[in-house]
C-alpha cells in the first residue's frame, strides 16, 4: 500500500451518488455538484494539480469513473472505509446526513487522517 508521505496542499472530498458528484474544498469553503458522467468529471479534474488529495467513500461502484480519472490524473486519491468515516462523522455530535455534508466531512477526513490514509489503486 502507498501513502503520503507530505499533507496535501488542498484535501476535497467528494460525495458520489448515482447522478451526481458533491465536491467540498475546504481551502475555499465552496462546494460544487456535477454529474456522475466521464465529461462533467474530466472537467474537474483537469482543473485539480498534483498536490491535492481526493477522498471518497464507496457508493456501490458510482465512485469508480471518479477514482480512475483522478489516478489517471496524478492525483492522490483515498477510497474511505464507510464505517470508520461514519464513526469519524459521529464523534462531532453530527447526526444529520446531506451530500454537502458528508463532502464537508469527507474533506476534513482527509485533512486530519492523511497520513495513515492508504492511496486508491485501481485493479
Amino acid at each position: 500500500m502507498a501513502f503520503l508521505t507530505t499533507a496535501a496542499d488542498r484535501v476535497l472530498g467528494f460525495d458520489v451518488a448515482k447522478a451526481t458528484i458533491t465536491v467540498f474544498d475546504p481551502s475555499t469553503g465552496a462546494f460544487a455538484t456535477i454529474a456522475n458522467e466521464r465529461r462533467a468529471i474530466a472537467g474537474l479534474v483537469a482543473r485539480l494539480d498534483h498536490r491535492c488529495l481526493a477522498v471518497c467513500e464507496p457508493t456501490g461502484g458510482y465512485e469508480v469513473l471518479l477514482l480512475d480519472q483522478l489516478v489517471a490524473a496524478g492525483i492522490a486519491t483515498h477510497r474511505a472505509d464507510t464505517l470508520k468515516v461514519k464513526a469519524f462523522i459521529r464523534s462531532f455530535g453530527t447526526l444529520a446526513k446531506t451530500d454537502c455534508l458528508d463532502a464537508r466531512a469527507l474533506a476534513r477526513y482527509g485533512q486530519e487522517r492523511w497520513a495513515r490514509l492508504a492511496l486508491f489503486v485501481p485493479l
